[in-house]
C-alpha cells in the first residue's frame, strides 16, 4: 500500500470517476452540477400568468410553495442512477459498501485506449491524459477488485436468503467491472515493462554523446508521465557516472553506504559486547573477600 503522505499518491487520486448511487442519497443533490438547473426549472411561473395580476401572485406564490414542500420532503437527495463524476480518494469507501457502482472506466482507460496501447505504446502521449497515468491507473484496479470482492463475498453469504432484483444488478455490475480491471491491469503493464520502458532506456543511455554533448530530448520526454520521467532522469545520471568512469579510469572508490552501516554496527556491537564483560569483571572481583583467618574465600553477597 502506498503512503498516506505521499505526494505522488495524493496527485494520482484526483483523477475523476463516473459513478452512479446504488439508491437514493439524502442531502447529496449538491454533487449532481445539473440539480440546481433542474430545480430552477421546476421553480418557474406557469405559462400564461401576467406579472400585473394579482391572482397571479397567488399562483405563483402557491407553485413556489408546493415545489418547496416536494424539494424538502426529498431533503435535496440524489437520486438512484445519477450519474455524478467524484475524485477516486473520496468514491473508495463508498465503493466497499456498495453505495455506488462504476458504469464505466475514464475515456483514458476504455477499450480504445486500451487498443492503441497494445497496438503502438511508444507513440501514445499519456502525459496528456494524466501526469500519473500509472498509478492512477493500479489504484483504480485495485479499488474495483476490492469492491468486486467484498460485493461477491455479500452476495455468496446471502444466497441462502431471498435477493432483490437490485442487490443482483449490482453484483452482476460488480463482476463486469473486476474483468474490466484485469483487463487494465494486464495493459498498463505490459505498457510499462514493454517497448515503451525499453524506449525510455535508450533515450536515457544515449542521451550523451562521446563529446560529452546533450541531445534534444523534449520530444521524447514530454510524452513521459511522472513515473517515466523520474526512471529516465535515473538513467541519464547512471549514463554520466559510466561516461566519467571510463574517462578517468578506475580510480579510488568510495566505500558504499551499507558496508559503513555494518561497520557502524559491528562497532557498536563490539563496544557493547567489552562494556558488558568489564562489568562482569567488577562483579567477581566485588564478589572476593578476606576471611577472618586471613585466607580467601569466596562469598556471594
Amino acid at each position: 500500500m502506498p503512503s498516506y503522505y505521499d505526494i505522488d499518491t495524493i496527485l494520482a487520486e484526483e483523477e475523476l470517476l463516473v459513478v452512479k448511487p446504488s439508491f437514493d442519497f439524502s442531502l447529496l443533490a449538491h454533487l449532481d452540477p445539473d440539480s440546481s438547473h433542474l430545480q430552477s426549472r421546476s421553480r418557474k411561473r406557469p405559462r400564461g400568468v401576467d406579472d400585473g395580476d394579482a391572482a397571479a401572485d397567488g399562483l405563483e406564490k402557491d407553485y413556489g410553495d408546493n415545489n418547496d414542500t416536494d424539494n424538502n420532503s426529498n431533503g435535496g437527495g440524489l437520486p438512484e442512477g445519477t450519474k455524478i463524476k467524484m475524485p477516486l480518494w473520496a468514491v473508495e469507501r463508498w465503493a466497499l459498501l456498495g453505495f455506488i457502482r462504476f458504469p464505466s472506466l475514464p475515456r483514458h482507460y476504455g477499450r480504445k485506449m486500451k487498443e492503441r496501447l497494445e497496438a503502438d505504446p511508444i507513440s501514445v502521449d499519456l502525459r496528456s491524459k494524466n501526469e500519473h497515468y500509472f498509478q492512477t491507473g493500479m489504484l483504480l484496479v485495485n479499488l474495483l477488485l476490492r469492491a468486486s470482492h467484498v460485493a461477491l463475498r455479500h452476495s455468496s453469504a446471502s444466497r441462502r436468503s431471498r435477493q432483490s432484483a437490485a442487490q443482483n444488478a449490482h453484483t452482476i455490475a460488480m463482476e463486469q467491472s473486476a474483468q474490466q480491471a484485469r483487463s487494465l491491469q494486464r495493459c498498463l503493464l505490459s505498457t510499462m515493462m514493454g517497448r515503451r520502458l525499453c524506449r525510455n532506456f535508450d533515450w536515457a543511455l544515449s542521451s550523451l554523446d562521446s563529446n560529452g554533448m546533450e541531445d534534444d530530448v523534449s520530444s521524447h520526454v514530454n510524452k513521459l508521465t511522472e513515473l517515466e520521467r523520474n526512471m529516465f532522469v535515473r538513467g541519464v545520471e547512471a549514463s554520466g557516472a559510466v561516461g566519467r568512469w571510463r574517462e578517468f579510469g578506475c580510480s579510488r572508490m568510495g566505500i558504499s553506504g551499507v558496508v559503513l552501516k555494518m561497520q557502524q554496527r559491528q562497532q557498536q556491537h563490539s563496544v557493547q559486547m567489552t562494556a558488558g564483560a568489564g562489568k562482569e569483571e567488577n562483579k567477581q572481583k566485588k564478589k572476593r573477600v578476606v576471611s577472618p583467618v586471613g585466607g580467601k574465600a569466596m562469598r556471594a553477597f
